[in-house]
């Protein structure tokens, strides 16, 4: 007995006809993302409304012509009161912090115009930093933690540009890499960061400044600035800094 003829279309039209759908759908939502005109929005929707047959599409028409998606500065958001500085906003900041660096820099060069050129002190900017490297010679006798007599007087030029700065004075000691052979310091690391606070000591004495703006650091030998490798580097290595750190606006 022969097979009946099956009638209609073939299974596959089925999975066929929904490929198709959902393809359209994906180009429908591409479309929307995109900017919307009015005209070829009512033709996508008729021909749409053709495509399916009776069914009908209920598609709300953009209130105007051509609409675009809102940008993240426009979308109603609760964070929306908050906003980040501007990039001229930041140029200002960093311009008006270089002035007030370079400010106290050029009143410290000023006030030590003799002993930067005898070689007794360097000073330096960096950011919103003013730095004043004195050599060990300069500020302690060897091996030791008694501020000099020189220092001193170098303290009392610096102290009215320390005085007339907000942020943060930061004190450093550094060594060469000889290990200390002393029963008053055990290490490079102790005698560093006594020097440093020694300083810091008579900083406070003589300007009257608030404690609470200062920081000591030792570093050792961990941060030269020459080669341990000659004794004239090694007296560059062995030397105090004094930072003076400009509070950022």
């Amino acid at each position: 007995m022969a097979k009946a003829e099956s009638s209609g279309a073939p299974a596959w039209m089925a999975t066929f006809a929904d490929l198709m759908a959902l393809m359209m759908c994906f180009f429908v939502l591409l479309f929307s993302f995109s900017q919307i005109d009015e005209s070829k929005y009512r033709l996508m929707v008729e021909s749409m409304a053709k495509g399916f047959g009776s069914q009908q599409l209920q598609l709300q028409t953009p209130t105007t012509p051509s609409a675009t998606l809102s940008s993240p500065s426009s979308i109603n958001s609760p964070f929306s009161q908050f906003q980040a500085p501007s990039r001229s906003s930041r140029s200002r900041n960093r311009v008006q912090t270089s002035q007030s660096t370079k400010a106290t820099a050029k009143q410290i060069k000023v006030v030590m115009k003799e002993d930067i050129a005898e070689g007794k002190v360097t000073v330096e900017t960096t950011g919103n930093t003013v730095l004043i490297r004195l050599p060990e010679e300069v500020a302690f006798p060897p091996g030791s933690d008694d501020v000099s007599t020189q220092m001193l007087g170098i303290i009392d030029k610096l102290a009215p540009a320390m005085r007339a700065t907000t942020g943060t004075i930061m004190v450093t000691g550094h060594t060469d890499d000889v290990p200390i052979s002393s029963s008053e310091f055990s290490s490079n690391w102790e005698l560093s960061a006594d020097r440093a606070v020694a300083v810091i000591h008579e900083v406070v004495k003589l300007t009257g400044i608030d404690e609470s703006r200062f920081a000591a650091v030792g570093n050792g030998s961990t941060k030269p600035i020459a080669p341990n490798d000659t004794p004239e580097n090694r007296a560059k290595n062995r030397r105090v800094e004094i930072s003076i750190v400009e509070e950022q606006e």
